[in-house]
């Protein structure tokens, strides 16, 4: 048992030393720029939720991302590092470590990545196509990406592999695309869409599932004096299959929703929003519960959904380029009864991220 403990102990020392030795190797190379890059993230995030569709959960902790990146020339970089992650109160050392191995291509308007991507905000996804603790809890995902940006557009697609394809288990992954469309200064049409696959030819253990969200929007933007940066937010959105294998039989694998949301930013100090969802049998097995008609416990099922959300987000900068991010927000689910706001029919929640950089010139 000593020995096991032991074991476990060395693992961080052997992962630094690892990776202090990579750096050591990169040195005798041709000249080449080479920079050391670090993210430390301290993240508290709280949901009292007591409905069927999303069971109150704290997620609390810390993440250290570390990398070398290596520029081989002008357009093309190589990282390579790791990814930790630490949850207050385990009795792990690290919860989560993860490589961070990616190749990127650059230019002025384009970015190409294979490897570990980037997925900042969840690629931009709406929350009924991505739940925003998706930002915390898998901040490292590994496929192939692009984005472009040129003029008045705006776009991103990318695969994100989950799953291998094993005798037990089928494989997994998820496909996205946003675009994003500025024909005038203060309008941005916007489509997104997100497919969620469990498949593979190599071995057959479970059934092939498929769960396929879309949104089409349209945003006003403008600046409002006193009231800051204000937008205004409509989209359709539609769901078509279920991920889960063993969905009950019946139940509609079609749906749609309408999203709205509107914001204002008083003295530009912090966003002030409120959002509106109304859907009819909509399922986004990646996003937010509280937007679907299936519940936390599968099980259970309400066809017409009605949830609304108002909360304030104050993002901070510090000096040396760290961030403070806070959101507070109340939930209104189905117009349902609620313990956690003096028996109203209100639930809370509310988030702190502080995100912390550190870059070296290893060599120029």
């Amino acid at each position: 048992m000593t020995k096991i403990v032991a074991m476990r102990a060395q693992k961080p020392r052997h992962l630094c030393h690892a990776f202090a030795l990579v750096a050591v190797l990169v040195g005798p190379a041709a000249a080449q720029r080479i920079d050391w890059h670090t993210q430390a993230v301290l993240y508290g995030d709280n949901t009292e939720f007591f409905t069927p569709y999303r069971a109150g959960e704290t997620i609390l902790g810390g993440q250290l991302t570390t990398w070398l990146a290596e520029r081989p020339g002008s357009r093309t970089e190589l990282r390579v590092g790791f990814f930790a992650d630490r949850r207050w109160g385990s009795d792990n050392f690290t919860d989560s470590l993860k490589p961070v191995l990616a190749f990127r291509f650059k230019t002025a308007h384009s970015l190409g990545v294979f490897g570990t991507l980037e997925t900042v905000e969840r690629h931009g996804l709406l929350e009924p196509l991505m739940v925003t603790t998706r930002e915390l809890t898998t901040p490292i995902e590994y496929g192939a990406q692009w984005i472009e940006h040129r003029g008045v557009f705006h776009g991103e697609v990318w695969i994100n592999w989950q799953k291998l394809n094993t005798p037990t288990q089928r494989e997994q992954f998820e496909a996205g695309t946003v675009i994003r469309v500025q024909p005038t200064s203060h309008i941005d049409l916007n489509v997104q869409q997100l497919s969620y696959h469990r498949g593979g030819q190599l071995f057959d253990p479970t059934p092939v599932t498929n769960n396929h969200t879309e949104a089409l929007g349209i945003t006003l933007h403008d600046s409002l004096g006193r009231f800051g940066h204000s937008y205004l937010s409509a989209w359709e959105l539609w769901s078509n299959g279920h991920i889960d294998p063993a969905y009950p039989a019946g139940r509609p694998d079609h749906g749609y929703g309408t999203y709205l949301r509107a914001g204002v930013t008083p003295g530009n100090f912090a966003e002030v929003y409120a959002l509106h969802w109304i859907g009819q049998d909509y399922s986004g097995d990646d996003g937010d519960n509280n937007y679907s008609s299936t519940g936390f416990d599968p099980t259970f099922y309400q066809a017409h959904r009605v949830y609304t959300e108002i909360g304030i987000i104050r993002k901070t900068p510090i000096q040396g380029g760290v961030t403070f991010d806070a959101e507070f927000r109340i939930h209104n689910i189905d117009n349902l009864q609620s313990i956690a706001l003096l028996n109203s029919r209100w639930e809370y929640s509310y988030r702190m991220v502080i995100r912390a950089p550190i870059d070296v010139i290893v060599r120029r």
